[in-house]
């Protein structure tokens, strides 16, 4: 006969931790205007689907933003970093998020150690070692598209255009069917190191640490989801931004006064457990 302790102990939980095991971690950023969701508009719309706290009325054409160095940390020491590598054919551990493409803003993170987890951390931006001339692959490939300036400057970490009510910017006619359209507004904020006798070069890499506010359990059988919140408007405010004035930032140093808000618009929403799918 078998002892109801021995089965007990047999059947085990899906919240057991094995050290030696492995697990999936899921995030999942949303971007928002304040409180409300967002919905890209042509270039040029008048239709204003925001406000600055100032008033501005303003819309969004375009927004994303490369996430890289991914780790998470948990009460007991647990410790999980994001694979980096770049060559010719790939780059893993970064990630362009774009608004206009929702996979891209689904992260599965693999073999992370089984345990809890209670805080993650990650860049905004591509810092040195992801600078690769001639070299990098996937996201970070110019000729697919990569968010890449040049090899002083680095890449674009952040890219928000759109169009603003009172934006001074006029129609500018650059040929080849390439346009400015007036009213517009175009701010990419990029640039990935100091240059002590050139000012315009400024890192603007900034890194994010959030506290989850409970922990979850990463295992063969339980794949946690992490759903991050990122808030345009807190840059937007933040910076103080008056689209009369401020409309085209194309460079590390203009950029500066955004990617200095970044530290504040990214939240945890909430975080629960999933059953993996490998179950």
């Amino acid at each position: 006969m078998i002892s109801l302790t021995t089965l007990l102990w047999s059947c085990g939980s899906d919240d057991e931790v094995n050290p030696d095991e492995f697990g999936t971690f899921q995030l999942y950023f949303e971007n928002k205007v304040g409180a409300n969701s967002i919905t890209l508009r042509a270039p040029g719309s008048t239709d204003y689907d925001y406000e600055t706290s100032d008033g501005e009325p303003f819309n969004l054409s375009s927004l994303g933003y490369y996430v890289s160095k991914i780790t998470l940390e948990g009460p007991n020491g647990e410790y999980f970093q994001d694979e980096i590598s770049v060559n010719a054919d790939e780059a893993k551990g970064y990630y362009l998020l774009k608004e206009s493409n929702s996979i891209s803003r689904n992260i599965l993170l693999e073999k992370v150690p089984a345990g809890t987890y209670d805080r993650i951390t990650f860049t905004i931006g591509v810092e040195e070692d992801g600078m690769k001339e001639g070299a990098a692959g996937g996201v970070l490939d110019p000729a697919a598209g990569a968010w890449f300036w040049n090899w002083n400057a680095g890449y674009i970490g952040l890219m928000m255009e759109g169009t603003a009510e009172h934006s001074g910017q006029a129609y500018v006619d650059h040929g080849n069917g390439v346009e400015v359209l007036e009213k517009t507004f175009g701010f990419h904020v990029g640039g990935w190191k100091d240059v002590t006798d050139n000012e315009n070069f400024v890192n603007n890499i900034k890194t994010i640490t959030l506290e989850f506010g409970t922990t979850v359990t990463v295992n063969p059988h339980l794949s946690p989801l992490a759903h991050l919140i990122t808030d345009v408007l807190k840059v937007l405010d933040g910076a103080e931004v008056d689209f009369s004035t401020t409309y085209s930032i194309h460079s590390p140093k203009g950029g500066k006064v955004l990617a200095d808000q970044l530290l504040n618009a990214f939240s945890v929403h909430h975080v629960h457990q999933s059953t993996s799918s490998h179950d």
